[in-house]
């Protein structure tokens, strides 16, 4: 069986499933800022309102996500595509220049986002290599732009058919 092979099979079929992007920041303990591109974030409850997103067990950020009592999930624009190169760059750099406002604990929010999400850490579950983090949302909000989608590698957009 050719498992470095399978591995890379396994993640070209799970990269068939569209997502959108997503940005979650927190404020380290230190007063720093971190944050994190994702594509693993989902609702899972309407009542309470609670989301879900994972983070790798070897992320050097780890251990800062699951500790904090709060963070903030930015869901990307299409007109935020170009923000993507900023939110990968080194940790003391990555806010430099990212138009931010803060939210619930100072976690940071993207301003111009699709959707904001405030959570407070409700529970974290160890899940493989990676840790499912899941928040409870205490204020969100909405903003009327299309989201930034994901699928198979590339950046597009999300077009609704009538």
């Amino acid at each position: 069986m050719d498992t470095a092979n399978d591995g890379l099979r396994y993640r070209a079929a799970l990269g068939r499933f569209p997502t959108g992007v997503a940005f979650v920041a927190t404020q380290a303990a230190d007063g720093s800022d971190v944050g994190i591109l994702i594509n693993s974030f989902t609702s899972v409850s309407l009542d309470p309102r609670l989301v879900l997103w994972s983070l790798d067990k070897r992320s050097s950020l780890h251990a800062m996500f699951v500790q904090a009592q709060s963070f903030a999930i930015s869901i990307l624009t299409g007109a935020q595509r170009q923000l993507l190169a900023e939110l990968s760059r080194p940790r003391d750099v990555r806010f430099h220049g990212v138009a931010i406002r803060r939210g619930l604990g100072g976690s940071p929010l993207l301003l111009d986002a699709a959707a904001g999400f405030e959570c407070t850490r409700e529970c974290v579950v160890r899940a493989g290599d990676h840790d499912l983090i899941m928040g409870r949302v205490e204020q969100f909000e909405v903003c009327d732009l299309p989201p930034l989608a994901f699928l198979a590698g590339q950046y597009g957009h999300v077009e609704i058919a009538a």
